[in-house]
């Protein structure tokens, strides 16, 4: 059995623009967070993915360890969480075209 351990989540909003994910960050911006504890990866996904399914909105989600040390597959796991995704090529397209 894994070790339970506690993890902060927060939600930033981003989108898709054509192949690229674009992540928005605002200095001193207030974003949704989560403080959860997980035992496993699997469990930890399963918790963010929850998380960001009830936040609804176009999100990236940055997932924080709190314990002294990382469990195995940690960066792994939580590098690429993106959720809700809207594509906002066509609004460029549409700009251009104005």
């Amino acid at each position: 059995m894994a070790k339970t351990l506690d993890y902060q989540i927060t939600l930033y909003p981003a989108h898709r623009d054509g192949a690229f994910v674009v992540t928005q960050f605002q200095m001193l911006g207030s974003y949704p967070e989560k403080r959860i504890q997980a035992a496993g990866m699997d469990d930890l996904i399963n918790k963010v993915t929850q998380f960001a399914m009830e936040h609804g909105e176009s999100c990236s989600a940055s997932v924080r360890c709190l314990a002294p040390r990382k469990p195995s597959g940690f960066k792994r796991a939580t590098e690429n969480l993106y959720f809700n995704l809207v594509d906002r090529t066509a609004e460029k397209r549409g700009d251009a075209a104005a």
